[in-house]
């Protein structure tokens, strides 16, 4: 069971789709505004549906201001169909987009597949004893989804933390752009270009802590130069 908020000011949409994520086990919130969003987030949730046409403030903005003080999983769900559009919304944090019309149980199997992107991905590189692991410059803190690099504490979105374990577990390897939608994204409905725009975010945020080339027609790769 999780806590699912469920932001859109259609009643139709809060009626149909909060009856079948509460099907699915869930406790659905219910926010008819960005601000009653913000403000129930910050009481705990487990994922967050957001519909980016509010009444009151606009939706990339009401995501924007999720992603900068939260790592909560964030579906969003929207009218603006675009690829511009939806790379715009990942961007700035979304963990998945959806363009109306939708399917009430597509959007209930995409906010349980992004609840279970929050257990650890399998590893080839062990924690610590306390279940830290270390590497690059970076110390990651699984239980507590807390990322440092090189002492300053970095705030991710659950899929760049994903991302960044993904490489930091398995030093060395060369990722294609299908192995890393189908370890993040293993529902599929994302493209190639969502793993691009993720990367960029996490080698912004991470600096030099971490270098993550590109290995020409093949992939991604951590290079392993940097370990200690």
């Amino acid at each position: 069971m999780a806590r699912v908020l469920l932001v859109d000011d259609d009643e139709d949409v809060q009626t149909v789709l909060g009856r079948y994520l509460e099907h699915d086990g869930h406790v659905v919130q219910g926010a008819r505004t960005g601000q009653e969003a913000l403000d129930a987030v910050a009481l705990g949730t487990d994922v967050v549906v957001l519909d980016l046409t509010l009444p009151d403030l606009d939706g990339l903005e009401v995501l924007r201001r999720l992603r900068s003080r939260w790592d909560v999983p964030i579906l969003v769900l929207t009218a603006r169909g675009e690829e511009a559009d939806r790379l715009l919304g990942l961007g700035l944090g979304a963990d998945d987009y959806v363009v109306k019309p939708f399917s009430p149980r597509e959007i209930c199997l995409r906010a349980a597949a992004l609840l279970r992107r929050r257990t650890a991905l399998p590893t080839t590189e062990p924690p610590d004893a306390l279940g830290v692991l270390r590497r690059h410059g970076v110390e990651v803190h699984p239980e507590e989804h807390r990322v440092l690099a090189e002492g300053r504490e970095v705030l991710l979105t659950p899929r760049e933390f994903d991302l960044l374990l993904l490489f930091l577990r398995r030093p060395g390897r060369v990722f294609s752009r299908t192995d890393i939608l189908l370890a993040l994204w293993p529902d599929g409905y994302v493209s190639e270009h969502v793993v691009d725009v993720h990367l960029a975010s996490l080698r912004r945020k991470l600096g030099a802590a971490v270098d993550i080339v590109n290995v020409r027609g093949v992939g991604y790769r951590l290079t392993p130069e940097r370990a200690p």
